[in-house]
């Protein structure tokens, strides 16, 4: 698979759920790594946004899975006119894939067709190499791989607010406290 050299500007597509948004966190923390001077833009769920919508250096737009079709009308015309070198399309839901149509990008990497759920592959022109039986985190690095990114970078660091430590410190203190 060729690799994909000068990206300026990319999209990464995967909405939900928590436990997979912070799988994909690393991918991310990788493709700021390997591109430091790209415009990473990721459309992710409103809830999701909560968790890791603070992270610098990564544009959020957020799509409210409630608001149905407006929704994606909303997220489209903030699309409007722009366009990526290349899409991650990190998942298989078919309103994710409706919602990259949305997404102008000369490349849409998507899952193997072993791994696309609800006709996935359809909305995608590069798949990740297919794998079986391996943990979510390493499907996922599968997409940094179909860009020629061979290194990872496996970081969580999520931002703090001043006033979620305050919240932490008032509700544990010095107490040694697993959540």
């Amino acid at each position: 698979m060729p690799v994909l050299e000068n990206l300026e500007r990319i999209c990464v597509l995967r909405l939900s759920a928590i436990g997979d948004i912070c799988h994909a966190l690393p991918v991310v923390r990788t493709l700021q790594d390997a591109y430091p001077s790209a415009n990473i833009t990721w459309i992710i769920g409103k809830l999701e946004a909560t968790l890791i919508g603070d992270i610098p250096g990564i544009e959020f737009i957020i799509f409210d899975k409630r608001g149905g079709w407006r929704e994606h009308a909303r997220v489209g015309a903030l699309l409007k006119g722009r366009n990526f070198d290349v899409l991650l399309h990190m998942q298989v839901a078919l309103r994710a894939s409706l919602l990259s149509l949305r997404v102008s990008a000369k490349t849409r990497v998507g899952f193997d067709r072993a791994r696309a759920k609800d006709f996935q592959w359809l909305f995608s022109n590069r798949k990740i190499p297919a794998q079986s039986r391996q943990h979510v985190i390493d499907g996922l690095f599968g997409f940094a791989r179909a860009i020629g990114i061979e290194q990872r970078i496996i970081s969580w660091d999520i931002p703090l607010s001043d006033a979620d430590l305050a919240f932490a410190d008032s509700t544990c203190g010095a107490t040694p406290t697993l959540v």
